[in-house]
């Protein structure tokens, strides 16, 4: 083994770094942006649990509890009636809703059983709930009322959802979205990198195809692994690991589809601005990352600091997997995710153009 020559190829591969600033700066300055993004949402959220409280119970032991829930730090607590509390659950504007029995008692040693309703949707979020509870309950209310501590138990009762749901089950819907974003993205941005360095780009640049009709048909031609690779992952998720969904299974292919014609026209805008495979790449901690972080995969929207949900609203992926959510765990139907739809078209129409204005032909 020669040293010199050793140390000859190694100094060849750290001059061709060198020669690249894009890839070293994004070595250095990516993981950075990643950590500081982690740290941001884990130190900088904040997530009060949104409860409103059905009391028809007048007494004075039913006015203490509600007052004693309102002083704990983990809630925001309304009063309403039940018709107001059950709608303001269905459209999301608070989290879970407690209804006090009548005659409510804290004395002796009856358990007594408060039912709390839960949208269901979000594992986080109905896990915080029932955290918050079981927390404020015992220490901030039923002592300061009955130093003996009557045993207290809450009843749970899923909006959406339910026991036969298990984390997977809440998952799948934003894995699906969020593996067909990615490996769409990935797929057809190097797959055009390659389109033009063998030179069919040039080539097709100088034919009677206007730039629009290259982007389309490029997209079409993509578009039809992409609708592929839709039908087998939401397909083997159904039918193989058997996730359970409850809307139609055509809005899952539906959304899904949406989606990734979306990436597959970002790939190909994206992909004008590289030259390598590697540089393609880089895009990832830019672009995909960021997405799979703040749309709603792994924290609730309403946990992230102000800053990052704006950001997280500007984001496809969002809609995509609040749609995918909706139709899955919430059962809903196409004219209840009119907003989603929207955004997710756009997104596409969005990307089609900015691929067609910056396609350009490469000289050699």
């Amino acid at each position: 083994m020669s040293r010199r020559r050793v140390l000859a190829l190694a100094t060849r591969i750290v001059r061709q770094f060198r020669r690249d600033r894009r890839t070293l700066i994004l070595m250095l300055i990516a993981p950075i942006l990643v950590i500081s993004l982690l740290a941001y949402i884990y130190r900088g959220g904040t997530h009060h649990v949104s409860l409103a409280i059905v009391n028809g119970d007048a007494s004075p032991v039913a006015a203490q509890l509600v007052a004693g829930l309102s002083d704990s730090q983990a809630l925001t607590v309304k009063t309403m009636s039940a018709a107001d509390a059950t709608r303001a659950i269905k459209q999301n504007d608070i989290d879970a809703v407690l209804t006090l029995p009548d005659n409510l008692s804290l004395t002796g040693s009856t358990p007594q059983t408060l039912t709390v309703t839960l949208e269901g949707s979000q594992p986080n979020t109905s896990s915080a709930v029932l955290n918050a509870l079981n927390q404020a309950l015992p220490t901030t209310v039923v002592r300061a009322l009955n130093p003996a501590g009557v045993p207290l138990k809450l009843n749970p009762v899923f909006l959406h959802g339910g026991p036969q749901f298990d984390q997977l089950d809440y998952f799948a819907p934003t894995f699906i979205g969020f593996f067909a974003f990615f490996f769409v993205f990935l797929l057809t941005s190097v797959s055009f990198l390659r389109e033009r360095i063998q030179g069919s780009i040039e080539r097709l640049m100088v034919s009677p195809l206007s730039r629009a009709e290259i982007v389309l048909g490029y997209m079409l031609g993509f578009a039809v692994f992409a609708a592929l690779q839709s039908v087998v992952l939401v397909l083997y998720c159904v039918y193989a690991i058997h996730i359970h969904y409850t809307g139609h299974i055509l809005l899952v292919f539906f959304f899904t589809l949406l989606l990734t014609i979306g990436s597959v026209n970002m790939g190909i805008f994206l992909s004008t601005f590289a030259r390598t495979e590697l540089q393609v790449v880089q895009f990832i901690p830019i672009v995909i990352t960021p997405q799979g972080l703040l749309s709603g995969i792994i924290w609730p929207l309403s946990s992230l600091p102000g800053p990052l949900r704006i950001l997280a609203d500007l984001m496809p992926l969002t809609y995509a997997n609040e749609a995918l959510r909706g139709v899955m765990i919430r059962g809903d139907q196409l004219g209840a995710l009119w907003l989603q739809t929207g955004v997710l078209v756009g997104f596409a129409a969005l990307m089609v153009i900015l691929a067609a204005s910056t396609l350009h032909r490469e000289i050699a």
